[in-house]
């Protein structure tokens, strides 16, 4: 397998995702919402990965929703629920603008992201397209199982996350 790696700066996470990548490599027709443009595309839809996920509330495999993205990657970098943490707060008296605090994922940074796009070797894509149902489905499940133990070291090994100039990494 390969992977290729692109940051994403802040500001541009949102554009680029829903533009391109949540459409597989073509393009999302203005004011398409995202299943159609997906179905349309024959992308499936996105699903959360990662062991960060329980932080925000969010479980191993739900589908990654169009608000959901809108909010995390958007130019303001929010909860992926922040419109529902939003109007409880507001729901409990807090003013506009603490409702809104409630909703932040602290503060903003230049790198919003990493992207990676996993690619089978070019021999196992033509493995997967001369072979029968059930050889596409041992080798998609394969290359899944690969994302994901790809992804398990990142976050193991790879991943620090650094705040401040004398900060310490964790």
């Amino acid at each position: 397998m390969t992977v290729e790696i692109r940051v994403i700066r802040a500001g541009q996470m949102y554009r680029y995702f829903f533009r391109e990548t949540v459409v597989g490599d073509g393009r999302r027709p203005a004011r398409t919402p995202l299943r159609a443009a997906q179905e349309q595309a024959g992308v499936p839809v996105g699903r959360w990965m990662g062991r960060g996920l329980a932080a925000l509330g969010l479980a191993p495999g739900e589908e990654v929703t169009e608000a959901q993205l809108r909010n995390l990657f958007g130019e303001r970098g929010r909860h992926p629920y922040a419109d529902w943490i939003e109007a409880e707060r507001l729901a409990q008296g807090a003013s506009p603008k603490e409702a809104f605090k409630a909703g932040a994922l602290g503060r903003r940074v230049t790198v919003t992201g990493v992207d990676f796009v996993f690619r089978p070797q070019p021999s196992i894509y033509l493995l997967w397209a001369f072979g029968d149902e059930e050889t596409r489905l041992v080798i998609e499940a394969a290359h899944e199982r690969a994302i994901e133990r790809v992804l398990e070291w990142i976050e193991d090994e790879v991943a620090v996350i650094r705040y401040g100039k004398a900060a310490s990494t964790g």
